[in-house]
């Protein structure tokens, strides 16, 4: 079985190694966003971040490719952004820059590669194609937010009372999965030149993103067990004018658990291309 196995591993190397057109690295510029308790709207391009990366593409053929990258991008996200007044109420704010790497499968919905050596001369090739992708990554991230003019990091802090007497909860990872996802329009200029513009959005399986997930802890018991610090971070509403000297109700509704954190990298992309001296199969 384990000899089946390996062969049929090696059948599979050499026929992606033989279904070798070219080898193209790239960089990509852009902007971030995110979604989540701090901004629920579908879409939006409040608070953008800079987005910027690397990636290597290696394209099996005319129609699919495989992408590994790596990016680094800024989110953030403030109630006092939003038009829903019991958001800008609760009066919270967050920014975390995020690192990710991983790797992608790219379909392109049209014959690419003009240009390459070993297209098939009775087929037809385009130098531009709409393409979509889909894969998983792995990201890093640490939410803090802005106090007495100085970024705090909240996840150490356990605003919502995690590891406590009255929340058995684990503070959250700081390293997560993500499934990224994502359409463009890429635009072949020259032989070796690719240009694209893409827009991109990671399913993550966290809620933290901006550190706001479930309900308010009582707030004398979240003092006593994790700080004074915790608890002031964790319900702002008494900065604003008017509010002094309130709290929340504990275990009142602080965050949406139910819907999991999505951020957005959307990008231009320039690669230059290495094409391969194997043919391709022919036909693609």
């Amino acid at each position: 079985m384990k000899k089946s196995i390996f062969t049929l591993a090696l059948a599979a190397i050499a026929s992606v190694s033989v279904a070798q057109t070219s080898t193209e690295f790239g960089y990509n510029l852009g902007f971030s966003s995110y979604l989540g308790d701090l901004q629920n709207k579908q879409y939006s391009y409040q608070n953008p971040g800079i987005a910027t990366g690397v990636f290597v593409r290696e394209n099996i053929n005319s129609w699919m490719a495989f992408r590994g990258f790596f990016n680094y991008a800024r989110v953030s996200g403030s109630d006092a952004d939003s038009r829903v007044q019991g958001q800008i109420q609760r009066n919270l704010s967050f920014r975390t820059f995020i690192a990710e790497f991983g790797g992608q499968v790219e379909f392109s919905i049209l014959p690419f590669d003009k240009f390459n050596p070993s297209n098939n001369r009775n087929k037809q090739y385009f130098n531009w194609a709409p393409y979509a992708t889909i894969g998983l990554n792995v990201f890093h991230y640490n939410p803090k937010t802005l106090y007495k003019g100085e970024w705090v990091a909240l996840q150490p802090l356990n605003t919502e009372g995690q590891n406590s007497s009255f929340n058995s909860n684990q503070p959250y990872k700081l390293t997560q999965a993500a499934v990224p996802i994502a359409f463009g329009l890429k635009y072949q200029p020259a032989k070796r030149i690719t240009l694209a513009i893409e827009f991109g959005a990671r399913k993550t399986f966290t809620d933290y993103l901006d550190d706001v997930s479930g309900s308010y802890a009582d707030q004398t018991k979240l003092t006593s067990e994790k700080g004074y610090l915790a608890a002031e971070l964790a319900y702002r509403t008494d900065e604003l004018d008017g509010n002094q000297g309130t709290s929340p109700v504990a275990n009142s509704r602080r965050g949406n658990s139910n819907n999991k954190d999505w951020y957005l990298i959307n990008t231009f992309s320039f690669t230059y291309k290495l094409y391969s001296a194997k043919k391709a199969f022919s036909g693609r």
